[in-house]
C-alpha cells in the first residue's frame, strides 16, 4: 500500500510549483493584503538613520512614498502600518505628514517614543499625536531607563486607555521582559516585532529563547509579526528556500495560533536580500499550506484587529 501524502506537503508543493510557472504568487481572494511593517525614511532628515551604514549600496537612500506605492500595488498590498524607522521624536509627526496624502493605502503610522516613554515628556507629545487617528501606536526599540518603572508603566497605561498599541522591537528590551509588561498591563495591545528577534543561522533555535517565546506567547494580550524573515539571518544575502525558515515558522504558528500573527515585509530592508515578491511568495509558501482561514487571517484579519487603523476613505 502507498503511504498517504501528508495534506501539509501538498500545499506547499501546489504553491511552489505555483511559483515555478508564474514566477509570482497568487494572490488571496477576496481582501487585500495589510503589511503591518513598512519603513519610509529620508536619509537626509537631522537625526538620520545611525544604524545604515554609509556604505550599504541598497539602504543608504531615501525611500519615500514614490518609491514604495508601486511596489504596494503591485503585490496586492491595499493597506500598510509605516512603522518610523529611528527614534526622533519629530519623526513621529514626519512620517504622518508624509503619508497624509494616501490614507487609503497609509492606514496607519507606528511612530517611535523610546525617548520620553517614563518621562514627564511623554504624556503631552503623545496627547498630540494620538489627536491623529491614523497615529495607531508607537515602537519601543531603544531603552533608556535601566528599570522598568512605575511611570513607565503609567505611559503604557496610558497607551491602552487611548486604545494604541506598542511594537517591541526585542534587544534592548528582552522576551521575559515584555512577558512581564503583557501580565502587568493586560489591557494593553502588544507586539513582537520580527519573530520576536530571533536570530537564524542554520543551526537549531536555542533552547532558552525557544522557552522564553513561549513564555510571551501565553499572554493573550501579545501578538506576534512574521516580519523581517530575510533580515533574521546573521549573514546576508539570506536564503530565499522556505526549508530556511519552517522551524521558527512552526514554532511561532504553534505558540500563538492563526489568530494572533501577523504579516510584515520590512521592506526596504528586506531588499538586501530580495525584492518585495520574494517576502511575499515565502511567507505564502509557508502560510498557505495551514488552509485560506489562516492565510485571511495573518495577510488582513490580524493586521485590521490589533492596530484598527481608522476606516479607509
Amino acid at each position: 500500500m502507498l503511504p498517504v501524502p501528508n495534506l501539509r506537503w501538498i500545499r506547499l508543493l501546489a504553491c511552489w510549483l505555483s511559483l515555478a510557472v508564474t514566477g509570482y504568487a497568487e494572490q488571496p481572494s477576496g481582501f487585500k493584503i495589510i503589511d503591518s511593517h513598512v519603513h519610509l525614511w529620508d536619509i537626509s532628515r537631522p537625526a538620520g538613520l545611525r544604524w545604515i551604514k554609509k556604505d550599504d549600496k541598497v539602504l543608504n537612500r531615501n525611500f519615500l512614498p514614490p518609491d514604495h506605492e508601486p511596489v504596494a500595488h503591485s503585490n496586492s498590498v491595499g493597506g500598510v502600518i509605516v512603522v518610523q524607522a529611528g527614534q526622533s521624536l519629530p519623526d513621529n509627526q514626519w512620517n504622518l505628514d508624509l503619508t497624509a496624502h494616501n490614507p487609503r493605502l497609509y492606514r496607519g503610522i507606528v511612530g517611535n517614543l523610546s525617548e520620553v516613554i517614563g518621562t514627564p515628556a511623554f504624556k503631552p507629545l503623545f496627547a498630540k499625536l494620538c489627536e491623529n487617528p491614523r497615529y495607531v501606536g508607537y515602537r519601543l526599540s531603544g531603552r533608556y531607563q535601566e528599570k522598568l518603572s512605575d511611570a513607565f508603566f503609567a505611559d503604557l497605561r496610558l497607551t491602552a486607555q487611548k486604545g494604541r498599541t506598542v511594537d517591541f522591537l526585542l534587544g534592548s528590551y528582552r522576551l521575559e521582559e515584555v512577558a512581564e509588561i503583557a501580565r502587568r498591563v493586560p489591557e494593553l495591545r502588544i507586539i513582537l516585532d520580527h519573530l520576536g528577534g530571533v536570530k537564524l543561522d542554520g543551526k537549531p533555535l536555542a533552547p532558552e529563547w525557544v522557552a522564553q517565546f513561549r513564555a510571551v506567547a501565553k499572554q493573550p494580550n501579545v501578538r506576534c509579526k512574521v516580519s523581517a524573515l530575510f533580515g533574521r539571518w546573521e549573514k546576508q544575502p539570506a536564503p530565499q528556500d522556505l526549508a530556511a525558515y519552517t522551524e521558527v515558522l512552526d514554532l511561532a504558528f504553534a505558540s500563538f495560533g492563526e489568530d494572533r500573527l501577523i504579516y510584515g515585509s520590512d521592506w526596504p530592508v528586506s531588499e538586501q536580500t530580495a525584492d518585495y515578491a520574494a517576502v511575499l511568495r515565502l511567507t505564502r509558501a509557508y502560510f498557505d499550506s495551514k488552509g485560506p482561514a489562516a492565510s485571511a487571517k495573518l495577510f488582513h484579519q490580524n493586521a485590521q484587529n490589533f492596530y484598527r487603523p481608522p476606516d479607509r476613505k
